[in-house]
């Protein structure tokens, strides 16, 4: 009996201190707001995440096909497909595809994928379950809320528009946007704060997964102290080279 317990303390020992050094680390991960500045974003350019959201979509024979619906992206913060609504004048007629974000190239006025009437089968969103868990027919044109991702992936409506906080859960703004590179990694998540914090938006460093947060949580935490974040400057879209042009 008191082998038993002594090994459960020993394991419950060995719990602790494990998850004592993953908290030390990922509190070694969070990038200090004085290291971090707009400029490296400003010189790169990149994807808006509200301009992705309402891109145009485009076959491989450059006629507009549809329009994107949802973002998927993975825990390590790189988009792994898009979600778009094609085929109105198809015969199949309206259905929603998945298409990894490697097929997806950048069109002029929105975005271009190797998708037509005679493969939109194999782009169907349970065509894998790497992306997507597999549920009730009815439910899979509630592609922007309610659609069920598989493990480790969430999608781009999980975070948008989410209450935004500080410190100990200190109330600070909403999710506005976010921004990603050509390759599709996310660049910086996008705030606008309440009022008591003063006009404009602010760009800051995303934690996601193994931060406190999860897709279905209804606040982000910004990983920063109040103090931390008024010192802050205005993101400038304006010095932001976007690649999906308005």
């Amino acid at each position: 009996m008191s082998i038993k317990r002594n090994v459960c303390v020993t394991t419950l020992a060995i719990t602790a201190t494990t998850a004592g050094f993953q908290a030390q680390a990922q509190e070694d991960l969070v990038r200090p707001l004085s290291d971090w500045n707009y400029e490296d974003i400003y010189e790169a350019g990149g994807i808006r995440a509200d301009r992705l959201m309402d891109a145009e979509v485009f076959g491989d024979n450059q006629e507009e096909i549809g329009s994107v619906e949802n973002v998927l992206i993975t825990q390590d913060n790189k988009i792994a497909a898009i979600i778009a609504q094609v085929g109105g004048f198809w015969d199949i007629g309206d259905t929603h595809v998945l298409v990894p974000w490697e097929e997806v190239e950048l069109h002029e006025d929105g975005v271009m994928i190797p998708v037509t009437e005679d493969n939109a089968d194999e782009y169907g969103l349970f065509a894998s379950d790497e992306y997507i868990t597999k549920q009730e027919l009815s439910q899979t044109q509630q592609v922007e809320d309610d659609l069920e991702t598989g493990p480790g992936i969430w999608k781009l409506t999980d975070l948008l528009d989410d209450y935004a906080t500080v410190g100990e859960a200190i109330g600070y703004g909403y999710i506005d946007n976010m921004l990603f590179s050509r390759e599709g990694e996310v660049q910086a998540v996008i705030v606008e704060p309440d009022s008591d914090y003063g006009a404009g938006t602010y760009a800051y460093p995303f934690y996601g997964y193994g931060y406190g947060w999860a897709p279905g949580y209804p606040a982000y935490s910004l990983q920063y102290d109040a103090d931390e974040v008024g010192e802050m400057e205005s993101f400038d879209y304006e010095r932001y080279e976007d690649l999906l042009e308005e």
